[in-house]
């Protein structure tokens, strides 16, 4: 996994607004723009995500439209959380119909974007899916 690190240790501050940028994501996002969203991020960009798993180079740039095509009704709400340096936290949640289930499915995540001028290098992703129709335990904690 890469080190935050941009452009060999430079001083790490935003070019952004960082609640605009949330913004501006969510818009996109919101409608579903595959290359609008793959533009966001620089040629050297990763993603991480899930159990150690992560997008880079074509894969990154096809990742939103594949989403987009599998999540057809996706609505979506991100929410700014707080920044520092060059990286803005922002936690969302969504809907979307299973394609081939045809449930509502639910979801809520929490993400870090890393930034090099106006651009995401890296992203981290941290999210939890499930049916609208199931009522999940509150136990807690979740191992899930």
């Amino acid at each position: 996994m890469k080190i935050s690190d941009d452009d060999n240790n430079k001083e790490r501050v935003l070019s952004v607004d960082p609640v605009a940028f949330i913004r501006e994501v969510e818009k996109i996002w919101q409608a579903r723009d595959g290359a609008m969203a793959a533009a966001g991020y620089t040629e050297d960009a990763v993603v991480y995500y899930g159990q150690g798993q992560s997008h880079a180079g074509e894969r990154l740039r096809n990742w939103p439209s594949r989403w987009f095509e599998y999540a057809r009704d996706l609505s979506i709400t991100k929410t700014y959380r707080g920044h520092h340096g060059n990286c803005i936290a922002g936690t969302w949640e969504s809907r979307y119909t299973h394609p081939e289930t045809g449930k509502c499915i639910l979801e809520r995540g929490a993400e870090l974007f890393y930034l090099r001028g106006e651009k995401v290098y890296e992203h981290h992703m941290w999210q939890h899916s499930w049916p609208e129709d199931e009522v999940p335990k509150d136990a807690g904690f979740s191992t899930d």
